[in-house]
């Protein structure tokens, strides 16, 4: 199954997040799935199947790096009436659709 969602790390009781982050970032990378990280997460479309291991990739690297603990949140959305992969992502839409109302 193809999905569409967004994964955001939280390392638990450390003060920079940034070597944490940057290691997933890697993890992403290395995965081959197609992802866009933001400032309170990452968006990301796969099967399923590398979804899930990568999830636990990033989460098992957070805690390999020295964070005592680490909160997961991921929302995954799939869907039969239109493929993720040719779909045109809501981002591009949403400036299309303002730039044809500034016409």
């Amino acid at each position: 199954m193809f999905v569409s969602g967004e994964i955001q790390m939280v390392p638990l009781g450390i003060v920079s997040f940034t070597k944490y982050i940057a290691r997933v970032k890697t993890i992403l990378e290395e995965s081959g799935l197609e992802h866009t990280m933001h400032d309170s997460g990452t968006n990301f479309q796969g099967e399923y199947a590398l979804v899930s291991k990568v999830v636990e990739q990033c989460m098992q690297s957070v805690l390999d790096n020295g964070a005592p603990r680490v909160l997961c949140y991921v929302k995954l959305g799939a869907r039969t009436d239109k493929d993720y992969r040719t779909e045109i992502s809501a981002v591009q839409k949403v400036k299309e659709y303002l730039e044809n109302e500034q016409k």
